[in-house]
């Protein structure tokens, strides 16, 4: 019985130190090779969790866990400097919305707390004609098909 509290004494200090660095080690690699917007839209997804339920007076749900994470994780995943910095906000339902728009041609994701993701894809000068539009849902390998919708958005597609 003795070795059981000796082995249990020197395991428990050494598991909280080896979290940490670990932590704050990937943070540095993050913020050394995001585009320069992707650090504070990563902030300003994770903030919509502060939003109260109700929180535009029709009684919608507070945001989605889910949808945030899905939103930081795609962002993360296309974290280039061609992209401009995204239209960021909370989306009737609990869920997450991001806007680009780039020249004549915008593009909207909206991250849904049961994992879908929406778009919206617009493109001309005439932004409010319903042929310039295209919509679906992503619902399989979201960041591949995300990123290509981008590539479109920004020309290179």
């Amino acid at each position: 019985m003795g070795e059981k509290d000796m082995s249990y004494a020197v395991l428990e200090p050494i598991r909280p130190q080896l979290q940490k660095p670990a932590q704050s080690q990937w943070g540095r690699v993050t913020s050394l090779f995001a585009a320069p917007w992707v650090l504070e839209a990563l902030d300003r997804i994770a903030g919509l969790a502060r939003l109260p339920r109700n929180w535009d007076g029709y009684g919608s749900p507070q945001i989605d866990t889910r949808a945030i994470a899905a939103a930081r994780r795609f962002v993360a995943s296309v974290a280039f400097d061609s992209l401009p910095f995204p239209h960021i906000a909370p989306v009737l339902g609990g869920s997450v919305g991001l806007h680009w728009r780039c020249g004549d041609r915008e593009l909207e994701f909206t991250f849904q707390p049961d994992g879908a993701v929406e778009f919206l894809k617009v493109m001309g000068p005439d932004l409010d004609r319903e042929e310039s539009m295209e919509e679906g849902t992503l619902r399989r390998e979201t960041e591949t098909a995300g990123l290509k919708l981008l590539l479109w958005m920004v020309g290179t597609r």
